[in-house]
This record gives C-alpha cells, sequence and structure tokens, in this order.
C-alpha cells in the first residue's frame, strides 16, 4: 500500500496529463481560455509535487525502515 500511495503522488502525471488536455482541446474545439487554465492547473500541479519531492522521499524511507534512523541507500 505504501509503494501505491508514493507512486500515486509522485507519478508520471504533468506531462500526460498536458498531453490529453491539448489533444481533447483540439478534438472539442475548445476556447483558448479552457486550453490556458488547463495548463496552469497542471504547472501549478507540477510544482506542487516537485517542491514536495524531499519531504515524500524521507517519509517513504523513514516507512521503509520502519521508523529506524538508519538510511536506505
Amino acid at each position: 500500500m505504501r509503494d501505491a500511495v508514493f507512486l500515486g503522488w509522485f507519478g508520471p502525471i504533468g506531462l500526460s496529463a498536458l498531453f490529453y488536455l491539448t489533444m481533447e482541446a483540439h478534438r472539442l474545439g475548445a476556447a483558448p481560455e479552457v486550453l490556458a487554465a488547463g495548463t496552469l492547473g497542471i504547472a501549478v500541479s507540477t510544482v506542487v509535487h516537485g517542491v514536495t519531492t524531499a519531504p515524500g522521499l524521507a517519509l517513504y524511507r523513514r516507512a521503509a525502515t520502519g521508523g529506524t534512523e538508519e538510511s536506505v541507500k
């Protein structure tokens, strides 16, 4: 379960979400504002996930070692 949560949060979604947004906006003839709003949402998500990478890895390591102080490399 720990691995699924970790990969669910840090998985490679940003680029694929941008691809699907662009593809569907073109297919549906969406207004440029829709594409801009979607791109902004993806950019914010990418920044948030990037900022939380270091703390997320630290929590993951701590959980993997059972809370001990030894490092996993």
